[in-house]
């Protein structure tokens, strides 16, 4: 009986000590989930703070390039309209110069011969060469005064070479068709 008893006694002291070890996990598990919870919310907190600083940030930017933007084509408009202003002058006294100085507003080119009448010849962004006829519409040339001719094709046909050295003629639809050294 006597063991029985320490048997008992001892089974119970286990289960007591496997309870208490239960409960202890039990509270490390919540204090864990608690302190993720918390760690968790912390950063989504973070998170949008940094957000709303990039917001804030992108929106001062845009701000700020508005305003250059801004006063860049104020500039722009007062250029433009001191041209026009000039050049209805001197149409107003009958000056020839004053298409010229209507053809060199509208355009933005380089200026890189003349045409066999006198007008500005511009170098295009493509690499075409054109005037600006009257009714300040471009028109394309292919040879003008001060075209940068380096040689002939066997059929004949002028050479060009362009602003970055490249050679080219134009063949029979008109486009450009670059020659190598071989070629000519």
């Amino acid at each position: 009986m006597r063991r029985l008893f320490v048997a008992l006694l001892l089974g119970g002291a286990v289960l007591f000590a496997q309870t208490a070890v239960n409960a202890q996990m039990k509270e490390m598990k919540d204090s864990t989930k608690a302190m993720s919870k918390k760690a968790m919310e912390s950063a989504k907190k973070k998170e949008a703070e940094t957000k709303k600083m990039a917001k804030d940030e992108k929106s001062k930017m845009t701000k700020e390039a508005k305003g250059k933007m801004e006063k860049g084509e104020a500039a722009a408009k007062e250029e433009k309209a001191k041209m026009t202003k000039e050049a209805k002058g001197k149409m107003a006294k009958g000056e020839a110069s004053a298409k010229e100085t209507m053809s060199k507003m509208k355009s933005t080119d380089e200026e890189v011969g003349k045409t066999a009448d006198g007008k500005a010849v511009f170098a295009g962004s493509k690499g075409g060469h054109y005037y600006l006829n009257d009714k300040g519409s471009k028109v394309y040339v292919k040879d003008f005064v001060g075209a940068k001719i380096v040689g002939k094709t066997k059929d004949g046909q002028n050479i060009f070479e362009g602003p970055k050295g490249g050679q080219y003629y134009y063949n029979s639809k008109g486009n450009k068709t670059y020659v190598t050294k071989e070629t000519k």
